[in-house]
């Protein structure tokens, strides 16, 4: 096999819709899913959205904690690995799944490229900047979305700066997504929440639903499995959905007013669809959001929230600071 490409989470799925047509039509490419993500919605309804055929592989990850669901991780891939002998194993951002794939194909001497490599906020104490950081040290290949990333590799070699492979997907959908937007009359935001820091935490959940309520709009909120558990009584402003598929949920995005969020996906998403975003942190890896005016950092703080969604954005130009849609083409040519 040339090229083991592995996913688990949805931006990863999104990411894999680019770069397996391409890779395929150069070599043995196959798709591995470790099972991350089990919701329907996530996993099967993004596939036939995206048009990404079923996974070759689909793994049982098993355990009650990280750690454990980590370490299943790990054993299952490299039990793959071994049956298949890759020449590379390919991963993206910065899941679990993404560093239990580096570490299993590291440790069995098999080359390793991070797609998304480079990318930093700063924010050590977060469980997908120490992905980040770990799973770059094991690459051999680190293909970054933008120059400041591959600034944050300066001395490395194998850096290649190539695009964003998300705004790949966006860009040959984007025709679908435009004509996904709701015909409403009214102004509404979207709202999304999954990281660990805001969604395991109750009381993080509180503040953001009460700066949602005082929007002044409806806010569409599809709630991800991770984020159940934290949620107490919506406002009534507030209104629950189940994930959506890929393209419905970002023309749900397109024809929004504003966007809150605590993901690093939808952020550029936001930004490439002209959608104003908050993020529901107090750093971001993707500060050219922030530079061009699109982005607003407010944490989970009830009074940011509002001051932020008060100001308009600049609405300066939107560059192409993630490539022109053809940032799969360049990864596979250098695999």
């Amino acid at each position: 096999m040339d090229w083991a490409v592995v996913a688990g989470a949805r931006p990863q799925f999104v990411k894999a819709a680019a770069l397996m047509p391409v890779l395929r039509a150069r070599g043995d490419a196959a798709l591995i899913h470790t099972g991350q993500h089990t919701d329907k919605t996530l996993v099967e309804d993004h596939f036939a959205d995206l048009g990404l055929d079923a996974p070759d592989v689909s793994l049982q990850t098993t355990g009650g904690n990280r750690a454990t669901r980590l370490a299943s991780m790990v054993d299952r891939l490299a039990a793959v690995f071994e049956e298949r002998r890759p020449r590379c194993v390919v991963v993206f951002g910065d899941t679990d799944s993404t560093l239990a794939a580096a570490i299993a194909g590291s440790f069995n001497n098999i080359a390793v490229a991070h797609v998304e490599a480079g990318a930093r906020s700063g924010e050590r104490d977060l469980p997908e900047e120490r992905n980040r950081i770990l799973v770059d040290e094991m690459s051999d290949l680190l293909f970054c979305s933008t120059e400041a990333h591959a600034r944050n590799l300066a001395g490395r070699r194998g850096v290649f700066t190539v695009g964003d492979v998300m705004a790949d997907v966006l860009f040959a959908k984007e025709k679908a997504i435009r004509a996904a937007i709701p015909a409403v009359d009214s102004d509404y935001a979207v709202l999304t929440l999954h990281r660990a820091g805001t969604a395991d935490d109750p009381a993080a959940v509180a503040r953001v639903l009460d700066a949602a309520s005082r929007l002044g709009m409806p806010v569409h909120f599809p709630v991800h499995p991770r984020t159940k558990k934290s949620l107490g009584r919506l406002p009534v402003n507030v209104r629950e959905t189940e994930p959506l598929p890929y393209v419905k949920f970002l023309g749900l995005v397109a024809g929004a007013r504003l966007v809150l969020t605590d993901s690093g996906g939808l952020q550029k998403e936001a930004y490439l669809l002209g959608t104003p975003c908050i993020t529901l942190r107090d750093a971001t890896e993707w500060e050219e959001t922030l530079a061009a005016g699109w982005n607003t950092l407010a944490g989970t703080d009830v009074r940011r929230i509002g001051m932020a969604a008060r100001q308009p954005p600049r609405m300066d130009e939107r560059y192409p600071v993630y490539g022109d849609g053809d940032a799969a083409k360049k990864i596979a040519e250098r695999l």
